[in-house]
């Protein structure tokens, strides 16, 4: 057995099951002359930024006997960069000890710093009675606070609503540079880079109006210069080619699969205002960039746009367009051809809504290489 050591900027795992990761940093700009408030937008201000109370949500049934106090606690497990984070709420009946544990009715979570929504469950079943969890993925680095909301079902008088106290954690800031990976070599690897880092992203420039006024947009190719093409072979990629360079000398001829999924972009702010979605974000345009020479051709494989959302989405829609959502899109398949190195090139692009706040905004786009087909 052996470790591969990786080069900078490179990322590879061994074996057709490996998953590998690469984030291509990007940043965009917001002139402040250009933006204005979107009129009539609702500002939601969290309990914590009214002064740090927790209330106790009340209900009593026309009969006059109060509704049973509830009690909701929060933890969470899971932050990393680009990762998903879970959330579990408990929540208990406060008037017994006999059995607690309230599972009738729905807990919703909300991100106070922002004041938004991140999603409403049920309660689980069985030994799970009482208990609702929630996983979200948080993509903008940084500092997060949350809270679980219990409301009791419509029309029940029988239980009172609470609120958890928030919990609070950061978000780690993704890795300088592309995420790397190094293992256990087999028979044959998989590897894929970009050359954007932290310190060096894909810089999108100034979002600008688009002509019917609606929204902001932006783009820029990985690769403006077509005549690039990457180096062949697992050694460094050619400095000159700025797409996604992959490398496959799988035994076999065994298939793989390259996604992406975008975070949000944010400029620090604390505000829904200072947040793009990351369904917001898209990368069209794509095609194959085959080495002259090379056994693995622009043929062998298949590629998918995924196009931002247009027209642009707030920051708390819980949608999958573009290269957002809960789950990494599919851009690129190889179906078991010929070994070989392989280049990808597309336009990225990021539209706004006209309500977005003046600023710098950055955020990470994850690409993922697979061995074996897509599910699904």
């Amino acid at each position: 057995m052996a470790v591969l050591p990786l080069p900078r900027g490179h990322a590879g795992r061994a074996g057709a099951l490996a998953t590998l990761l690469a984030a291509a940093m990007f940043a965009v700009a917001l002139p402040a002359d250009a933006l204005a408030a979107e009129p009539g937008a609702v500002h939601v201000v969290s309990p914590q930024a009214a002064g740090g109370a927790v209330p106790r949500l009340s209900a009593k049934p026309a009969s006059g006997k109060a509704a049973d106090a509830t009690a909701t606690t929060l933890a969470e497990t899971g932050a990393g960069p680009g990762g998903t984070v879970t959330f579990t709420a408990t929540v208990a009946d406060e008037a017994t000890s006999a059995d607690p544990r309230v599972s009738a009715g729905t807990v919703s979570f909300d991100a106070t710093g922002a004041a938004r929504p991140l999603g409403v469950t049920a309660s689980g079943t069985g030994s799970g009675a009482g208990v609702y969890t929630l996983s979200v993925r948080f993509g903008a680095a940084g500092p997060q606070s949350v809270v679980a909301v219990y409301a009791p079902p419509a029309g029940s008088t029988r239980y009172r609503g609470s609120m958890s106290p928030a919990v609070s954690f950061a978000v780690p800031r993704c890795c300088a540079g592309v995420r790397t990976v190094a293992d256990i070599v087999p028979a044959g690897v998989l590897s894929i880079s970009t050359p954007y880092t932290d310190s060096d992203p894909l810089d999108l420039g100034t979002l600008t109006l688009n002509p019917s006024g609606t929204f902001f947009s932006a783009s820029a190719s990985l690769d403006p210069d077509s005549s690039d093409v990457p180096t062949a072979g697992a050694g460094p990629p050619d400095p000159t080619f700025d797409g996604i360079t992959v490398v496959d000398t799988q035994a076999s001829n065994l298939p793989w699969t390259v996604t992406a999924w975008a975070s949000e972009l944010s400029d620090g702010g604390a505000s829904a205002l200072s947040l793009i979605s990351g369904e917001d974000v898209g990368l069209t345009g794509l095609t194959a960039v085959a080495v002259p020479g090379n056994p693995l051709t622009a043929a062998d494989l298949t590629v998918v746009d995924q196009p931002a959302a247009d027209p642009p989405v707030a920051p708390t829609d819980t949608g999958s367009q573009g290269l957002g959502g809960p789950v990494p899109h599919v851009i690129v398949t190889d179906a078991g051809q010929a070994e070989g190195t392989i280049g990808i090139n597309g336009t990225v692009t990021i539209n706004a809504p006209s309500s977005t706040q003046a600023g710098t905004f950055g955020g990470i786009i994850v690409i993922t290489l697979s061995g074996g087909a897509p599910s699904g």
